[in-house]
Formats: C-alpha cells, sequence, structure tokens
C-alpha cells in the first residue's frame, strides 16, 4: 500500500471510529493501539464541533448544547472535513438538520443555519469595489433595459417561510426565539434576508419581497429589464409596491454595484 493509500485510510478510520484496520498500522508505544486511536478520534471530532459552534452560534442557542452535539457527531460521520481550511466544514450542515426526523418539531431551524453560513461565507468573500450611482449617468436611456449589473461577491440571499431574521437575532435571548417561531408559523410569517460585507462587517438586513427577488436577478445575471418585471411579479402577489429608483439607490450606497454593462 502506498503512503498516500496508507494515510487516506488513516484518515477515514479516525473520522468514522472505525480502527479495525488503522490499529494494525499504529505503535501503542505503552498505549494500546485502538486507545490511541480513540484519542485522536476524539480529538478530531472534538475540533470539528467547535468548528461548527463557531459558525452556527444561534442554532446551538437555539437547539441546545446537549442536541447540537449529538447533531455535530452524526454530520461529522457523514460529512468529514475535504478542506484545509476548517471554514469550509460547515457547508452541508443546513442540508443535514433539514434531514433529520426530530427537526419536523423546529422547522425553521435549517433555514436559521443557511443564514449563518451565509454570514460566514460573505465575511471571507474576495473584495471589489464598488462603482458610484453616477455610473449609470453615461448610459443611454434607450438602453437601460439592457443593463447587467455586477454583484459584490459578499451578497448571499435567504428567503425562508420562517421569521428567520428575527428568530436569528433573538437566538441570545434564550426561549424568546421559540416563542417567537410559533408566533410566526401561526401567522405565516416569511423573510427575505441580504446578508452583505461593508468593510469588515457583515450586515443581515430584511428586504421587501419584490426587491429581494429583484436582487437575486441581478445577482443571476439578469438584465435590469428582467429583474424588474420579476420584482413586478412577486409584487402582484405580495401587494408590496417596487421602487426601482429606491432600490438602485439602496444597493449602490451599501457598495453592492461593483460594475455595469449592457447586455448584447
Amino acid at each position: 500500500m502506498s503512503l498516500h493509500s496508507c494515510q487516506e485510510h488513516f484518515a477515514k478510520a479516525l473520522s468514522m471510529s472505525n480502527f479495525a484496520d488503522a490499529a494494525a498500522w499504529v505503535q501503542g508505544n505503552g498505549l494500546e493501539a485502538q486507545r490511541r486511536l480513540w484519542l485522536y478520534h476524539n480529538q478530531i471530532h472534538d475540533v470539528w464541533r467547535e468548528a461548527l459552534e463557531i459558525t452556527y452560534p444561534a442554532v446551538l442557542l437555539l437547539t441546545g448544547q446537549r442536541y447540537f452535539r449529538l447533531v455535530a457527531r452524526g454530520y461529522a460521520e457523514s460529512y468529514d472535513s475535504s478542506s484545509g481550511n476548517l471554514k469550509d466544514y460547515g457547508e452541508y450542515f443546513p442540508a443535514y438538520l433539514e434531514g433529520r426526523l426530530e427537526i419536523h418539531l423546529y422547522p425553521y431551524i435549517p433555514d436559521v443555519a443557511r443564514l449563518e453560513w451565509a454570514r460566514t461565507q460573505s465575511m471571507v468573500a474576495r473584495e471589489e469595489p464598488a462603482i458610484p450611482l453616477a455610473a449609470l449617468a453615461n448610459i443611454e436611456a434607450a438602453l437601460w433595459a439592457n443593463v447587467r449589473c455586477r454583484i459584490a461577491p459578499s451578497l448571499h440571499l435567504v428567503a425562508s417561510p420562517y421569521p428567520i431574521d428575527r428568530i436569528w437575532a433573538a437566538a441570545p435571548d434564550g426561549t424568546e426565539p421559540k416563542v417567537m417561531a410559533r408566533e410566526g408559523l401561526l401567522r405565516r410569517e416569511a423573510a427575505a434576508v441580504a446578508i452583505y460585507r461593508c468593510g469588515h462587517a457583515v450586515t443581515v438586513e430584511t428586504l421587501q419581497p419584490p426587491v429581494w427577488r429583484w436582487l437575486l436577478a441581478l445577482q443571476d445575471g439578469r438584465c435590469l429589464h428582467e429583474a424588474v418585471m420579476l420584482a413586478c411579479e412577486v409584487e402582484a402577489r405580495v401587494g408590496m409596491t417596487f421602487d426601482l429608483p429606491g432600490s438602485l439607490q439602496w444597493a449602490f450606497d451599501r457598495g453592492l454595484i461593483t460594475g455595469v454593462e449592457i447586455a448584447a
């Protein structure tokens, strides 16, 4: 067996607590090989759990430490760390939470996790200089419909049928988020959230659904006319007026537009 193959088998054994083969490769040096491997195994899982706790503090507060540790262990058995950066480790945690049978009692938690993952990704996104609103003045009015806006890499958009913005913000207060969640479920509240970075600070901002849909369309590479049409579809459905000039001003003020071009 090659060194690379041996290392892969060893890492797999430690992450999955299957030491049957790996024990034969370990010298105990006064400590039984199985026990030595358990030490490594527990240390690895402790590091992975701590990484999840740092990335998902609101989920930790909402679920409690005991349940979070149980879920973190299950997640580690399904998704080991494939990156040298522990910040990448929790990428699939929201989807894993959604697949837990007991999560139906608290169905908003996976979406809270998605919001927290978006915050982490926003913080480490590459920096692109924003352009001023005045850049649009150089574009002929007849060409405005075909304008495409390049969106800042730090922008992440999360939508949920639950009031995850308020639940996330209230999570440090203990029981209040659970009460809020129950009330939101009864009222069928939803949330459309933008997460973006300004300087070194990440902002979580709640948007009106038409503005959120317009911004998502721009992020997907749609031209301005297409984005406005999609926003108007949401406008008609939810009964909220979409203000294009105001939305453009909002996006430029927050440095979310890093370039404009005319679609062919």
